[in-house]
């Protein structure tokens, strides 16, 4: 008999084995304390509000930040390319296990440096570089909060809805908080908010719960026998240390059982590249297509909306409407509040308004959503086929509803993904040589398989980009060909 079976052997005869529950996400359970499930929430709603503020920010203060006569595209270009660097290679250049600590300080001094180089040099080359740094940082950010939230087991989908809530409102709150400090010009006011990265690492150090403290013992969940009543100093090591996680709890994935006993392993696993792509090809189709899509049609809705422009309303016919827009180039920004509140809405589905996620099967009607709405906007900016005194509020209600589709389709995706264990968690000690070596491949694959869905709404926003430029030009061209003279008359 081979040795390593051997030893196996001795090991199961002298730690007792007992079939135990392990907890998947979100399922039945004992409810993990209030306190800490309160941090939780507002450890990661502040992660997705602070991570993605600063991207807010750069792209609300693009005009500020260019030369005259430099598109604001190059703006949004640096602002998105980098990112999607970091959701592309990260999950695949990675080999083991994510730290959580070190990355988090990498990203904020990242994000800070960026802000600073923003601010301080009006030289083109150097802001750009500052803008791209900024987008990198921002982009490595959103890959792991959405990662750390898996290991909070049992509430990783309660994490991953709250994150997706602060990146919604970052919309609202990056642009507010520009417009804040704007007075102040770009260099005191871009320097004030390069502090902001750094209210991540308080949040990570100072409010966010360990996993130990948010998994109490679940009744319900997958069956697996693990070995438990370890004596000694095994016993020790396997109670988890209270307190966000440290360097030394990176090192050891705890999955907490009933009694409030846990198994944890310090095995050093790393998924090869092909196992990555095993993973990787079963959500392509249902997961990242889908995202890729729905944030493709959104973003190419949102770039070609300055051309969705009308004679200014009159307070007879529409007495709101003549108060908020008082000249022409009122429209765009208008649009663009319109979205920002019902994308917060929609990604605050979850965790404030308690919605039911987007089951799997269904995670395509949203990009179906999008393109019915860019087919009706884009003919309707051709043709002015809406009937003319209602046609800005229909076109208003229209940019709701697509708010609306792309952040239920945002949160919905990854709550999919971080409510679904791995194949590896069904762990079972006697199908298994090795269980902490199962303990710790199921963390990587439910870290690797959250992270590598990232890409899709950057890739969507990215290809949106490089279509939406040529198509408002070729817009306003047919509008001016029809002799509908508005797009030329915003100031």
């Amino acid at each position: 008999m081979p040795a390593k079976s051997a030893s196996n052997e001795q090991r199961a005869e002298a730690i007792p084995l007992r079939t135990m529950q392990l907890p998947l996400p979100d399922g039945p359970g004992v409810a993990p304390d209030s306190l800490a499930l309160l941090r939780l929430s507002t450890s990661f709603f502040l992660f997705g509000l602070l991570n993605n503020s600063l991207y807010v920010v750069i792209l609300t203060a693009a005009l500020e930040l260019l030369p005259k006569g430099v598109p604001t595209g190059v703006v949004a270009f640096a602002n998105i390319f980098p990112a999607l660097i970091a959701k592309v290679l990260w999950p695949y250049v990675l080999k083991g296990r994510v730290r959580y600590t070190k990355r988090i300080w990498s990203c904020s001094g990242i994000s800070f440096v960026g802000m600073l180089m923003i601010a301080m040099f009006p030289k083109l080359t150097i802001r750009l570089t500052g803008i791209a740094l900024a987008s990198f940082s921002s982009g490595l950010g959103e890959l792991t909060y959405l990662q750390l939230a898996t290991r909070y087991k049992s509430s990783a989908g309660h994490g991953v809805g709250w994150f997706a809530s602060g990146t919604g409102a970052a919309g609202l709150v990056g642009a507010l908080t520009w417009w804040i400090v704007r007075p102040l010009g770009v260099r005191l006011g871009l320097s004030i908010l390069s502090i902001l990265p750094w209210f991540m690492i308080g949040t990570y150090l100072l409010v966010l719960p360990s996993p130990e403290a948010i998994g109490a013992g679940p009744t319900g969940g997958t069956y697996a026998a693990v070995p438990t009543g370890v004596e000694g100093e095994e016993e020790d090591a396997a109670v988890g240390i209270e307190g966000p996680l440290n360097e030394q709890e990176e090192d050891e994935y705890p999955v907490q059982l009933a009694e409030n006993e846990t198994i944890t392993s310090r095995k050093t696993v790393k998924l090869a590249f092909a196992n990555k792509m095993t993973l990787l090809r079963p959500m392509l189709f249902t997961f990242i297509l889908p995202l890729v899509m729905v944030y493709f049609f959104e973003y190419t809705i949102n770039q070609g909306a300055p051309t969705l422009l009308y004679p200014l309303p009159k307070g007879g016919e529409h007495p709101l409407l003549s108060l908020i827009i008082k000249k022409l180039s009122d429209y765009y920004p208008l649009y663009q509040l319109t979205y920002q509140t019902f994308v917060f809405l929609s990604r605050s589905s979850i965790s404030v308004f308690r919605l039911p996620a987007i089951p799997k099967s269904w995670l395509w009607a949203p990009a179906f959503v999008q393109g019915f709405l860019l087919v009706i906007l884009t003919t309707e900016s051709l043709c002015s086929w809406f009937r003319a005194s209602i046609a800005s509020p229909i076109s208003i209600v229209l940019v709701c509803v697509e708010g609306l589709a792309g952040g239920y389709s945002y949160v919905s995706v990854f709550y999919q993904i971080g409510t679904t264990p791995s194949a590896a968690d069904n762990l079972n000690v006697e199908e298994s040589e090795d269980p902490e070596d199962a303990v710790a491949r199921a963390a990587q694959e439910h870290e690797f398989r959250i992270g590598c869905v990232g890409v899709g709404d950057s890739f969507g926003i990215l290809l949106a980009s490089l279509v939406a430029i040529p198509l408002e030009l070729q817009l306003c061209h047919a509008q001016l060909a029809r002799g509908r003279m508005l797009c030329q008359q915003v100031e």
